[in-house]
């Protein structure tokens, strides 16, 4: 049973598309990413499908769209707001949710933006041997480790703010049975009555 006012706004529908198009493009990103550099035992099983599927291509490619879209759907945070909180979360919940949310926000900025950093360094600026992406600064390749390094560490700390976020929401849809996920998902309240 959901508990809490049946009256709690849901987002937009826009702000629901981006949320959840971001979502399956940081999958997307997080996945490829994993696969490009996997360091494993023996030989890089990872690096011919890595080349074959054009895999660094696509990372950059999909860094300078998340990148895009996060810009896109600050602003239009900003311009149109975001529905009532849940009345039933505690205050300490929403300082942390507005917390997580904030830093999620803050590594979809910082993670592309290191990416894109360490391409310039490289340099490896050509995506698809075909589209040449704007250097940020001149080559070093020295200067690139550490930058990559701290794109990694970012992309790890945002894995982890994700599992904390979709985590929080399982807990309060399944376990609370309140209505913080419906925010994001009306859908399953129509398939609940």
């Amino acid at each position: 049973m959901i508990q809490g006012d049946s009256n709690v706004q849901a987002y937009s529908a826009t702000a629901r598309l981006l949320h959840w198009l971001m979502a399956v493009l940081v999958i997307i990103q997080i996945s490829a990413g994993l696969i490009m550099v996997y360091a494993g035992p023996g030989p890089n099983p990872w690096a011919t499908l890595a080349d074959t599927l054009g895999l660094y291509s696509v990372h950059k490619l999909l860094g300078l769209i998340l990148l895009a879209l996060v810009l896109v759907r600050i602003a239009y945070r900003i311009a149109r707001g975001t529905p009532p909180e849940e009345p039933t979360l505690a205050v300490w919940q929403r300082e942390t949710s507005t917390l997580v949310h904030a830093w999620i926000y803050l590594l979809l900025i910082v993670i592309p933006v290191l990416g894109w950093v360490g391409i310039s360094l490289y340099p490896a600026l050509v995506i698809f041997d075909s589209i040449a992406i704007p250097g940020l600064m001149e080559a070093d390749q020295a200067k690139s480790v550490a930058v990559f390094a701290a794109h990694a560490i970012a992309a790890f700390g945002l894995i982890a703010l994700v599992a904390m976020h979709v985590g929080a929401a399982l807990y309060h849809h399944f376990v609370r049975g309140d209505r913080v996920m419906l925010r994001m998902l009306p859908s399953l309240e129509r398939r609940r009555k």
